[in-house]
C-alpha cells in the first residue's frame, strides 16, 4: 500500500518501520515481531520446532551465535548486491558498495572455511537438519546466486554452493521462492524494476498461501 512501511497503521504495530514482521493473534491478544531471526525464534518456541530452533541450551546458543554475527556480516550481501539493483540509492557511492561487498565477500569466505568446512551434514551447525542459521544465511547468499538474481556466480565457494543446491531440495522450497524466481536476472540496471518487484512479491504471496492451504489439507488426512 501507499508509503509501504511507513503507513501510520504499519507504525503503530510495527514501530521500526522494518520487513519481515508478524502479528501473531491468540485469543484477545496479539503480539507484534520485527526481525527474522526473532520471528524464528517466537514461532520455533511458541510451536516446540526444536529442530529448526534446538529447545538444548547449547545447541540453541549456537543458532542464536550465528544470527547475531549474521546482521553484521553475510547480511552486507544485500547492501552489496541485492539493493543496488532492487533499490539504487543516489547517496550509496561505488566507493560505499564497495566496502559492503568486500565484507560480503569476507563473510562468504567465513561460511566456506569455517562453518561448511568442518560440518559434514551439509548444514551450518552440523545437524543432520537446517536449522534457524541455515534459513537465515539461505535467503542472504540464494538471491544473488545463479538460481534467481544471478549477479554472483559463487564460484571460488564450492561448498557455499552445495550447501545452497543441498537447501533448495528442501520442501516448499519453490513455492517460498516464487517470487525471487519471478524477479528474475538482476545483472544489469532496470528502470521498471520497482513495477518488477511488485509483481514478483504478488506471485511470491500467492504461492506461499496456496502452499499454506495444501499443508492444512496434508495435516487433515
Amino acid at each position: 500500500g501507499k508509503y509501504g512501511t511507513r503507513r501510520p497503521d504499519y507504525l503503530e504495530k510495527f514501530p521500526l518501520a522494518m520487513v519481515p514482521s508478524i502479528e501473531d493473534k491468540t485469543g484477545d491478544s496479539s503480539v507484534c515481531i520485527s526481525e527474522a531471526p526473532a520471528i524464528l525464534a517466537y514461532l520455533s518456541s511458541k510451536h516446540c520446532w526444536a529442530d529448526i530452533y534446538p529447545s538444548d541450551i547449547a545447541a540453541r546458543a549456537k543458532v542464536d551465535e550465528y544470527c547475531h554475527w549474521h546482521h553484521s556480516n553475510l547480511r552486507s550481501i544485500t547492501k552489496a548486491y541485492f539493493r543496488v539493483f532492487t533499490i539504487p540509492h543516489p547517496l550509496i557511492t561505488p566507493d560505499v558498495i564497495n566496502l559492503y561487498k568486500k565484507q560480503a565477500n569476507t563473510s562468504l569466505k567465513i561460511i566456506e572455511n569455517t562453518y561448511l568446512k568442518s560440518s559434514s551434514s551439509g548444514f551450518l551447525l552440523g545437524t543432520d537438519y537446517p536449522t534457524a542459521a541455515d534459513f537465515m544465511a539461505y535467503e542472504e547468499a540464494a538471491q544473488i546466486s545463479p538460481q534467481f538474481g544471478n549477479i554472483h556466480n559463487l564460484e571460488e565457494f564450492p561448498r557455499v554452493r552445495a550447501w545452497l543446491e543441498n537447501m533448495s531440495l528442501l520442501p516448499f522450497h519453490d513455492e517460498v521462492h516464487a517470487g525471487l524466481r519471478a524477479l528474475g536476472n538482476l545483472t544489469s540496471a532496470d528502470p521498471l524494476i520497482a513495477d518488477r518487484l511488485r509483481s514478483a512479491s504478488k506471485i511470491g504471496v500467492k504461492a506461499i498461501v496456496e502452499a499454506q492451504k495444501q499443508c492444512r489439507v496434508a495435516s487433515k488426512l
